[in-house]
């Protein structure tokens, strides 16, 4: 799974099993740092349904920590 870490100037870091890597920013136009991103070509698309899977579950993560 490739998530996008975050954006710096030009340059966008993604993390996946193996560790980070970095590539051009433009490459991941449209998309969101915490996105779940896919290779499409040359440039990173989101996985949308994989990116609100992701999302829930580290809300559910969350609130299990208030829960009594």
């Amino acid at each position: 799974m490739l998530i996008l870490e975050r954006l710096r100037d030009d340059i966008a870091v993604i993390s996946d099993d193996n560790g980070e890597f970095t590539v051009p920013a433009h490459m991941v136009t449209g998309c969101h740092e915490g996105d779940v991103i896919y290779l499409s070509g040359d440039v990173y698309l989101t996985d949308t349904a994989a990116t609100e899977k992701r999302h829930m579950e580290i809300l559910s993560l969350q609130n299990s920590l208030w829960e009594e």
